[in-house]
């Protein structure tokens, strides 16, 4: 039986006040942590009764049209679980939220009232557009794969950006936050119980005032910082798309754990030692580069060579660009590597394959989803390689798409689009013949807005499983205009 299956449904907007059911709230973007969940947090207590599962809780964040970034976790219901033969819940997973990211202004907004109804409200009621750009990334820490300091970077229209620092080490979160009780079903469709939320400020805010704010990739923290290795810039780097065509490059002033730079992996440092001991202003520009060109729609950082990104724009081309692996003057300087041009409709979607980088793909409004084969460049070099379209699947969907994400397996991918539907791709055979592994048809209410998957499975011995052998608990989740959050199976 395939293993292609809806698992859940979210509501967010249930995590307002007991009333009316409030309108949908559109939702742009939904990341799953690359984090070990069960070693950095406490666990709800519906999700601690299952933690001796042959699966670790995996935790989901999810951005919109709000003032919220809501985290939930998610749970493999098991024979141990006491709501399993619940029949009025037939729900696999078990979906809890305990936690919302807002801004200092909207934490402020929360505290300074007396009561959960009034301080939620007041955070749902303040005049917002929301986060429309989101990017995770697991601060590198030595050889396990997924162990580290969570960082969570999202931006909002006008160039605005939180960044919050979640600990690796159980119960530590370097970030000052307040709980309250709520009385609501606070996002599982299937119901709850009382659940206490705690809204969570960002460690580092600051406006980049040339960026749109819909354009956002965290520079991986695993890559060596080839640009210098003295004081002061040892920063996590992000960057930002604007309306002329440049690419930004900012620093945050959260330090990046790796091997290489001044600080070294057998180094105790807690969360907090890597935002204290950062001497850089949050927000400076450390590079610019691609100016006068079209507006940026889409970025995607390439998962194994310094420094390189690509760009897709509303032109319908897609840049890709790199610096060289070592400056004498220790500043980043760039270059187009490479000029794709395949369509004159705007480029929403982009990414790497997951691992090596060894396939770039791009999609487009006309619901082309294009396949190019960079591997001769997936070994730390400066991207000068070719870049080589080998497939393109025509039919990919009927109107834009919007969003690609990889499978861990390197030979699949997902993608969604303005025509309602979630779709599963083989990265060869299934491009060339336009013909999707799986569709999940009309999964939303209008646009689907975000796709993204499950990096990685551990099992209760902390063992991280390969994909081949773990595909089967691989999961997607989708967002969209109707403010809904679907979770999917994806194996075979």
């Amino acid at each position: 039986m395939s293993g292609y299956r809806t698992l859940h449904r979210i509501q967010p907007s249930s995590l307002s006040p007991a009333g009316p059911p409030p309108p949908p709230i559109p939702i742009w973007r939904v990341r799953f942590s690359p984090c070990r969940l069960d070693r950095r947090r406490r666990l709800p207590s519906s999700a601690a009764s299952s933690s001796s599962s042959s699966s670790s809780p995996s935790r989901l964040l999810v951005a919109g049209a709000s003032n919220f970034i809501i985290c939930y976790t998610l749970t493999d219901r098991t024979s141990n679980d006491n709501t399993t033969n619940d029949v009025l819940d037939a729900s696999p997973l078990t979906v809890s939220c305990t936690e919302c990211l807002v801004s200092s202004t909207d934490y402020h907004t929360i505290i300074s009232t007396s009561t959960t109804t009034t301080s939620t409200t007041a955070a749902n009621t303040t005049i917002s557009l929301g986060y429309a750009a989101l990017d995770i990334v697991r601060n590198y820490c030595g050889e396990d794969t997924i162990a580290g300091d969570e960082v969570v970077m999202a931006s909002r229209l006008g160039g605005q950006v939180c960044i919050w620092v979640r600990g690796e080490n159980e119960n530590e979160d370097v970030s000052t936050s307040t709980l309250h009780e709520d009385d609501t079903n606070t996002g599982d469709a299937s119901g709850g119980d009382k659940n206490t939320i705690s809204y969570i400020q960002p460690n580092v805010e600051f406006v980049v005032n040339s960026a749109t704010g819909t354009t956002l990739a965290i520079r991986p923290p695993s890559l060596a910082n080839y640009y210098n290795i003295g004081e002061g810039n040892d920063d996590i780097l992000v960057a930002m798309g604007c309306a002329d065509g440049a690419v930004v490059l900012c620093k945050t002033s959260v330090l990046s754990a790796r091997p290489g730079g001044r600080k070294s992996v057998d180094v105790d440092w807690s969360a907090a030692d890597f935002l204290s001991k950062s001497t850089t202003t949050p927000g400076k520009i450390v590079a610019s580069v691609g100016s006068g060109h079209a507006c940026v729609l889409s970025l995607r950082f390439h998962p194994t060579c310094p420094n390189s990104f690509v760009v897709g724009r509303k032109d319908g081309t897609v840049d890709i660009y790199s610096s060289p692996l070592s400056s004498s003057s220790g500043e980043l300087t760039f270059r187009r590597m490479h000029h794709l041009l395949h369509a004159s409709s705007p480029v929403r979607a982009l990414s790497f394959s997951c691992s090596d980088g060894a396939l770039l793909f791009a999609a487009d409004d006309d619901g082309h989803l294009y396949s190019y084969d960079a591997s001769c460049n997936n070994e730390r070099t400066n991207m000068s390689a070719p870049v080589k379209l080998v497939a393109c699947a025509i039919t990919a969907h009927k109107g834009w798409v919007m969003d690609i994400t990889p499978f861990p397996d390197g030979r699949h991918l997902a993608t969604c689009g303005s025509d309602r539907s979630v779709k599963v791709w083989d990265c060869g055979s299934g491009l060339a013949s336009s013909k999707a592994v799986h569709t999940f048809e009309g999964v939303h209410e209008g646009i689907v807005w975000g796709v993204d998957c499950s990096r990685a499975d551990v099992d209760g011995s902390g063992v991280v499983g390969r994909a081949s052998g773990t595909s089967n608990r691989l999961k997607l989740s989708s967002c969209g205009n109707d403010g809904v959050v679907q979770i999917f199976s994806c194996g075979e």
